[in-house]
């Protein structure tokens, strides 16, 4: 199966990256903060982010363009989608930092998947915020730029780009050129952030192995992805090789990823029988990174509950890392670990309406099982 090398089609237009940006953390390197019981998450964030400020020697802070965005997971609704808590956490945050709740951008693919996750008000509501975030829904086809997009031969998803299949009698014809070829990356993304932080979900997924970081960050941040899930090799490439285009990547600063609930069999979309609750939060500027600890912690999960291993490991991992957009190699990752302060995290006064922790008291012992990062 072919599939391109990274072409992006500017059409004569220069590149709009202006000559500051927000630097990255080294890769290989996560950040890992406990979570207090009914933690509301943002003492977690604000000393993760600190760590990070720390180790880059700068703080962010609102810069020429004065909007940030956060690229959101909604795939699984309700049951499995960026806990409301964490966006509300990285939210103040960055009001802490100096941006207002008007610029900081809240995105994600699916308008239906938004409003089915809390994360979007309902159609009878005119305005699209979540507490004061603009909510950008990417299949409201507001917000793609035609001069900028990933080619690939590979034909349109039905259910998802119903009428490209009007533009050939034979999808496996499409020449380039045609509309159908092209998944079109987010302009706010791209021209009007000063950077993005993206906040995937962790779940199995047959056509990816692992949907998490690097699958939020690209197919899921595009138009017409849903080709891309034919089999592993087709999903795999894409992954990559969207992720590789330096408008797309270079504005993507942090990455968090919370265990508070991923899934280990039965994916991509929500069951609730194979999701699991650590109290745990990673932090990265490596997408690859997290993606691997998501993989050896799903497997984890399998082996103990007598499912196979994912295997191999997702060819997208070492596909992007041999683009040298992370590390896949587990003797690579470096895990730091942030404590907590010993009083004054910020915690719920009563339990949230939300799943239980998967055992209680004799359950806990999976986790003395699991082998220590």
């Amino acid at each position: 199966m072919l599939v391109s090398a990274i072409a992006l089609i500017l059409l004569g237009f220069s590149s709009p990256v202006g000559a500051s940006l927000v630097p990255r953390a080294p890769l290989g390197l996560v950040w890992e903060s406990p979570v207090a019981e009914g933690s509301l998450y943002y003492t977690e964030v604000e000393r993760l982010v600190s760590a990070y400020e720390r180790e880059v020697g700068q703080a962010l802070m609102p810069s020429k363009r004065a909007k940030v965005a956060l690229k959101i997971n909604t795939r699984g609704r309700a049951g499995l989608s960026t806990p409301l808590q964490l966006i509300r956490a990285v939210v103040e945050m960055l009001e802490a930092r100096g941006y207002d709740r008007r610029s900081i951008l809240i995105v994600d693919d699916s308008a239906h998947n938004l409003r089915e996750a809390g994360v979007m008000p309902a159609l009878s509501e005119s305005a699209a915020n979540f507490e004061g975030c603009p909510v950008l829904a990417l299949d409201t086809e507001q917000y793609y730029d035609a001069d900028w997009f990933y080619d690939s031969p590979l034909p349109p998803a039905l259910l998802q780009e119903s009428e490209l299949f009007l533009e050939t009698p034979r999808a496996s014809q499409l020449t380039e050129g045609a509309r159908g070829r092209k998944s079109f990356l987010p302009k706010p993304l791209l021209f009007e952030v000063d950077f993005w932080i993206n906040l995937p979900v962790g779940v199995d997924d047959p056509a990816l192995g692992i949907d998490g970081a690097l699958a939020n960050a690209t197919l899921w941040n595009v138009s017409n992805s849903s080709r891309f899930l034919v089999n592993q090799a087709t999903a795999s490439a894409a992954v990559a090789e969207i992720a590789a285009i330096p408008e797309l990547q270079e504005r993507l600063v942090l990455n968090f990823v919370s265990l508070e609930r991923y899934q280990f069999i039965a994916g991509p979309f929500f069951n609730s029988i194979y999701t699991r609750t650590e109290p745990r939060l990673w932090m990265s500027s490596d997408p690859v990174a997290l993606d691997r600890l998501l993989y050896d912690r799903i497997n984890a999960m399998r082996l103990l509950e007598g499912f196979p291993e994912i295997e191999p490991i997702p060819r997208q991992l070492p596909f992007a890392a041999s683009l040298q957009l992370g590390e896949f190699d587990r003797d690579r990752i470096q895990v730091q670990l942030v404590a907590l302060p010993d009083g004054g995290v910020r915690v719920r006064s009563k339990p949230a309406n939300v799943a239980p922790s998967v055992e209680q008291s004799e359950g806990k012992s999976w986790l003395r099982r699991m082998r220590s990062w």
